[in-house]
């Protein structure tokens, strides 16, 4: 049985933002094999050498995807107050996000166009929840788009949907540096969090990467990747772990967590900064790294095994989790770019999906733009960013929305970019 971990506190009221840049910095990856993190002046979406009197705005409608919802809301005009964040792809700053006025509309200035990831995001206050029985709700979208000016881009809500099994939080800083211990990896893990009302059992399901090649690369430019990175019909991988046991093992009762560890050692005994993962649930079983007895194996059961011998990491790409199943009985194809074996997973076996992206020059300009979709947008919108590369005190982790007779409840929009964010690591515990 797996050890179990705690939760702790309430989510604090949302903050608002004036329309203006945030004056932080992103630190990113450099290169995709040697991973180091620099400091990058920030730049914003105005174009200073911009003249003449051509009308260089845009304007952003928010709306609800649930018609009946934002007339009980009294939003059928537009969502108020909806924070909505811009970047531009190919350059290095932190979003500009402005807020939505009584209508739903903002309006943003002298914008130069290209390719931007763009989303929006509003949460009810406590004092908003008389037509919603009290629950507190959240909404968002997300996408990938070309944006041209003096046009209008119109972004439709999701409400929040209480799910089952989620991811929680993610800890994927690729690599420890230093002087001793350059390239050292192997403290990743990943959190999940039963956000229902019913105990679910572990057993037999599937966690791994779905189709990663996101970008649009000579080789695979994004047109051709498309039936593989947007199939209605699920989503394709090839690298694949199984949790262990026959059927009822390892249960998850509501409010829980389990960590599973790529390596389940105690890692701080490399640098202070790195976790102690010995009391992990679960690691993820390799070919050559170390074998903690006292924790259960998740063996690798996909397609192609992954080369480094510790599991397979998480990174910054799309995960899945997704309930038990035969991978033999199911859709194979090879891909034209490099002749793999990918399985096809079924959507309705889907539990959950997380999308964590490299957002910085060093990947869009230097490596390939994005392609509009790593996944379905019915499983996720957009991203959440990699903000801070090799800070082994960081994770990314799910928000919390609510408490419901005193267990909290996780948000989930369908939209990493605004459902995650980044926060000192707490792994096996939920934090605000």
């Amino acid at each position: 049985m797996p050890s179990r971990h705690t939760q702790s506190a309430l989510p604090s009221s949302r903050s608002r933002y004036a329309a203006k840049c945030v004056p932080a910095v992103w630190l990113a990856a450099i290169a995709l094999a040697v991973f180091a993190a620099c400091d990058t002046p920030g730049v914003t979406l105005i174009d200073p050498d911009v003249t003449g009197d051509d009308d260089r705005s845009f304007t952003i409608t928010v709306q609800l995807e649930d018609t009946m919802l934002a007339r009980t809301l009294g939003w059928s005009q537009g969502v108020p107050d909806a924070e909505v964040y811009l970047m531009r792809v190919g350059e290095e700053f932190d979003p500009i996000v402005i807020v939505t006025d009584s209508t739903g509309t903002a309006v943003l200035e002298s914008v130069l166009p290209g390719q931007y990831r763009m989303a929006a995001y509003r949460v009810l206050g406590e004092e908003e929840t008389g037509p919603t029985g009290g629950r507190v709700r959240a909404f968002g979208d997300g996408r990938i788009l070309e944006v041209e000016v003096a046009s209008v881009i119109s972004l439709k809500l999701l409400v929040d949907r209480r799910s089952s099994l989620v991811f929680s939080e993610v800890q994927l800083a690729a690599s420890y540096g230093g002087t001793n211990n350059p390239g050292y990896q192997w403290f990743q893990y990943f959190e999940l969090y039963n956000n229902g009302d019913s105990t679910i059992h572990l057993d037999g399901m599937l966690w791994g990467w779905t189709w990663h090649i996101n970008r649009a690369l000579t080789p695979a430019p994004c047109a051709a990747t498309e039936p593989f990175r947007n199939d209605p019909l699920g989503l394709w991988a090839y690298y694949i772990h199984r949790f262990p046991g026959s059927g009822n093992d390892y249960p998850l009762t509501p409010g829980q967590t389990v960590v599973v560890a790529l390596d389940a050692v105690d890692h701080s005994v490399v640098h202070p900064d790195l976790p102690d993962l010995s009391t992990a649930d679960f690691e993820l079983e390799g070919t050559v790294d170390a074998d903690n007895p006292d924790v259960p194996n998740l063996p690798e059961v996909g397609t192609k095994e992954w080369p480094y011998g510790h599991g397979v990491e998480p990174r910054a790409h799309p995960m899945f989790l997704a309930l038990p199943l035969d991978l033999s009985t199911l859709v194979h194809q090879t891909d034209p770019f490099d002749a793999r074996d990918w399985v096809r997973i079924p959507t309705e076996a889907v539990l959950d999906v997380v999308s964590i992206a490299h957002m910085s020059p060093d990947y869009d300009v230097l490596i390939a733009a994005p392609c509009a979709l790593p996944v379905p947008a019915s499983m996720d919108r957009l991203p959440r960013a990699q903000l801070t590369w090799g800070d082994a005190t960081l994770a990314v982790q799910r928000k919390v929305l609510q408490a419901i007779d005193g267990r909290l409840v996780l948000q989930d929009v369908n939209t990493s970019f605004v459902d995650f964010r980044e926060a000192t690591r707490s792994p096996g515990t939920i934090r605000n």
